[in-house]
């Protein structure tokens, strides 16, 4: 169901459902097979969810809020850059790095 068919049933305004889908780490949108931003962030966190970003993380990596959110819950796919930013603002190690660098190879295979 979309958005507004759910706000519509429950008698409630579309962004109010939005938020409550957002609260709670409900998806509003189909999520890619392989979201690499989330993998970084598992990769360093464990749960991606532990990762609370700040304004200044947002000006360091370039993005703004509302695409990192897509980023992070795994809507889009990061362009290189901003993946290469966010994993040197996060110091990430050696081996995290590899084992980055290992799901982004899973993910081209996988689309052959």
């Amino acid at each position: 169901m979309t958005l507004d068919d759910i706000a519509l049933r429950l008698g409630r305004s579309v962004d109010a459902v939005y938020l409550y889908c957002y609260r709670h780490h409900i998806p509003v949108k189909p999520r890619l097979k392989n979201p690499m931003m989330r993998r970084l962030l598992e990769i360093k966190f464990g749960n991606p969810d532990f990762f609370h970003p700040s304004k200044d993380f947002f000006r360091q990596v370039g993005i703004n809020q509302k695409r990192w959110t897509e980023l992070a819950w795994g809507y889009v796919q990061p362009s290189q850059d901003e993946l290469k930013r966010a994993a040197v603002i996060l110091n990430f190690s050696v081996e995290e790095t590899f084992k980055l660098m290992e799901a982004r190879q899973l993910d081209l295979l996988s689309e052959i």
